[in-house]
């Protein structure tokens, strides 16, 4: 580099500015090359949910607005950052144990089963729920996981065996008849969730999962008092073929597909059945008992704040029509659970949680018949050119 009359000549023929090019460009070709597969790779899971995310829950607010004012100067003008010293070191300590110095929850978190639920936010609390009430969802243990697995198989080969041999007739689906415009979809991503009481001989909690009596049973009802009530359904009962911990991707293939096929659907209802003990998921209203019922909404999606007002809508009128049954409504991230819970197909789409592994069908259908006189109350003020029906 030669100084003429105070200007700076650079000699762009040297190898190190050779060498620096070359190292740019092969960089650069490398930073297309990942971005290009991962979001190629997420695209076939056919989920919105992110890596990038799960990579960055672990991180303090303030660690992520300081990270992004070196990029966004304007960030560390408006927003206060407590402490700039040592960004780096504490960057990497947060990513790789996801511990917040100044949280002394998340040291004990993964340490002390169940912890993790007081990260899940309660929006609105039925009457006397804490975070004790919080509705939780568990896998069966593994050998009955399989067994229950080898069972559907075998189900499902019955079923295509007698397809084959049936003369070409087409079933109508569960819940048809009624109305004639389907409204409303309902599904089970967990449909192998039972209630120990309807369990002959079954005692531990953990175990209360069959895939004949099961939470598609209490669907299916839902599905018939709306149909009763002028609001066409659609109800899929059959279990879903997947591991545990991918069957909301294995779900969200079902609900698509019937949305492909029905354009009308507006309502996308999964039911599952909660983890916690009778004490914690039981109501009684005037001496009978019902199955509590709650609503969990995941922030993991843009539909999330339209979900969760329609949960709210359905909370309130629940309390209005029958006092004490609904426990209220839970906002979970991609941090204390699935996050997206398919809730990015519709603005209607909702997660309900029908009693918990104490509770009887007897129960849990008082509680489908109450939650389809309230979805049918809001839907009617909402959509008056739908007829409704006189005594239903």
């Amino acid at each position: 580099m030669h100084r003429r009359h105070r200007f700076a000549a650079l000699n762009m023929s040297g190898s190190r500015v050779r060498q620096m090019f070359v190292f740019l460009l092969l960089g650069t070709a490398i930073i297309f090359i990942f971005t290009g597969f991962f979001a190629m790779m997420r695209a076939k899971q056919n989920s919105r949910s992110s890596d990038i995310g799960r990579f960055t829950s672990g991180l303090t607010a303030e660690t992520m607005v300081e990270v992004m004012s070196q990029e966004i100067p304007y960030l560390g003008n408006i927003v206060q950052i407590p402490q700039k010293e040592g960004m780096v070191s504490r960057l990497t300590f947060e990513l790789a144990t996801s511990i917040d110095p100044r949280d002394p929850r998340t040291f004990l978190g993964r340490e002390l089963p169940g912890f993790a639920l007081f990260d899940t936010e309660i929006v609105v609390a039925g009457q006397g729920v804490d975070y004790t009430d919080i509705p939780v969802e568990s896998a069966p243990p593994p050998d009955l996981e399989e067994k229950l697995a080898k069972d559907t198989e075998a189900s499902k080969s019955a079923d295509s065996q007698e397809s084959e041999e049936d003369s070409g007739e087409k079933k109508p689906a569960a819940g048809a008849g009624g109305a004639k415009t389907k409204r409303v979809f309902i599904y089970h991503t967990h449909a192998t969730e039972s209630y120990l009481p309807e369990l002959s001989g079954e005692k531990s909690p953990n175990r209360a999962y069959d895939n004949k009596k099961n939470i598609t049973l209490v669907g299916k009802r839902l599905g018939e008092e709306l149909e009763k009530m002028g609001i066409g359904s659609q109800v899929h009962t059959k279990p879903f073929q997947a591991e545990w911990n991918r069957l909301y991707q294995a779900s969200r293939e079902t609900v698509v597909a019937a949305m492909n096929q029905n354009n009308d659907l507006k309502y996308l209802i999964d039911v599952h059945r909660d983890s916690k003990r009778r004490d914690k998921t039981t109501h009684y209203i005037h001496g009978k008992p019902y199955a509590t019922i709650a609503f969990v909404v995941g922030t993991a999606n843009d539909n999330w704040e339209e979900n969760e007002k329609f949960s709210r809508q359905l909370h309130k009128k629940l309390e209005e029509l029958y006092p004490g049954l609904s426990k209220g409504v839970f906002r979970k991230s991609r941090a204390q659970g699935n996050g997206e819970y398919n809730q990015s197909l519709s603005p209607r789409s909702i997660l309900v949680e029908i009693g918990g592994v104490d509770n009887t069908f007897e129960e849990a259908y008082r509680t489908a018949e109450a939650l389809a006189r309230a979805i049918a109350e809001i839907h009617f003020e909402a959509t008056p050119v739908d007829a409704k029906p006189h005594n239903p």
